[in-house]
C-alpha cells in the first residue's frame, strides 16, 4: 500500500497564480495524495477560483485573515498524509517532484530523514526557470545543513521539502507570531528533528518571482520585528543542537548577511 501525501496549499489574494499551483498539485504522478486548500481571508477571487476544484480530491478551507502561519496550522490540522508537502499558491510542483522524493523516502525507509530537491526561478513560464545549484543541494546532517546556510547565506525553498508525518509532529506547528521568514524559522526547527537531510536532484520545484505583494518583500516594521525573532529562533535551534566555536561562527555570520 503507498503511503498517502497532503499537498497543502495556503493562499491570500493569489488569483492570479492558484490555478497554476493547484493544477501542478493535482497532476502529480504519486497518486495516492490529498490537496487541502486554505483560503486566509482573501479579497480578490481566489476563494472562488479554489472552489472551482473542489472534489473528494481537494478539499477547501476558508478562514478570515491571520496570517500565513495560521493557515498553515489550518491545513495541517485537516491533513491526513504519512508525508506533507507544502506549496506556496504562487510556486509550482513538477509533476514527478512528490514521486521522485518518495521512491527515495521508501528506499531509505526512515521517517526521521528529510528530503529536499532542486528547485529553480521563473517569472511567467515555469519551464524557463533558472535552476542554479548552491551549497545545499546535497545530503547533510542537519548541523551541517544549518551552518552551511547560516554562513553562505544559502536557503531551500518552502515547496522544495517533503516531510513525514513522524518530522512534521516533532517539530510542532508553524509559529503564527511571525510573518516575513516565518518559514526559514519553521523548516530550521524541521531539520533540527531530523536524522539528516536527503538532497534527491530528479525532483524539481518551480518558485515564482513576479509576485511583489508576497511577505518576503516586505520591509514594514512588523515584517522586520518578525525577521529579527525568526533569527533568533534559528540560532537557538541551532546552538540545542551543537554549541561549538563551528556553530557559534555560523550564527554570526548569519546575523552579518542579514
Amino acid at each position: 500500500m503507498k503511503e498517502l501525501v497532503s499537498i497543502l496549499i495556503p493562499c491570500y489574494n493569489a488569483e492570479k497564480w492558484l490555478h497554476e499551483a493547484i493544477e501542478s498539485a493535482l497532476s502529480q504522478t504519486w497518486k495516492d495524495k490529498e490537496i487541502i486548500v486554505v483560503d486566509d481571508g482573501s479579497t480578490d477571487n481566489s476563494l472562488k477560483i479554489a472552489r472551482q476544484y473542489e472534489s473528494n480530491l481537494v478539499k477547501v478551507i476558508s478562514q478570515e485573515n491571520k496570517g500565513a502561519p495560521a493557515a498553515r496550522n489550518m491545513a495541517l490540522k485537516y491533513a491526513r498524509g504519512d508525508y506533507i508537502q507544502w506549496l506556496d499558491a504562487d510556486d509550482m510542483l513538477a509533476h514527478d517532484k512528490i514521486e521522485k522524493q518518495m521512491e527515495m523516502a521508501q528506499h531509505i525507509g526512515n521517517q526521521k530523514v528529510l528530503l529536499s530537491c532542486s528547485w529553480g526561478r521563473f517569472f511567467y513560464r515555469y519551464w524557463k526557470a533558472n535552476f542554479v545549484p548552491d551549497s545545499l543541494w546535497r545530503d547533510l546532517s542537519p548541523v551541517e545543513w544549518l551552518i552551511t546556510s547560516f554562513s553562505k547565506s544559502d536557503w531551500m525553498s518552502n515547496s522544495a521539502w517533503l516531510v513525514s508525518r513522524k518530522l512534521t509532529e516533532l517539530a510542532g506547528p508553524w509559529d503564527e507570531r511571525l510573518s516575513k521568514n516565518q518559514d526559514g524559522e519553521y523548516f530550521c526547527r524541521v531539520i533540527t528533528k531530523s536524522d539528516k537531510v536527503v538532497f534527491v536532484p530528479e525532483a524539481r520545484e518551480y518558485v515564482r518571482r513576479s509576485n511583489p505583494k508576497s511577505v518576503s518583500s516586505s520591509l514594514s516594521r512588523r515584517a522586520l520585528e518578525s525577521l529579527f525573532l525568526s533569527m533568533n529562533l534559528c540560532i537557538c535551534h541551532l546552538l540545542s543542537l551543537e554549541d561549538s566555536e563551528g556553530t557559534r561562527k555560523a550564527c554570526v555570520e548569519f546575523l552579518q548577511n542579514s
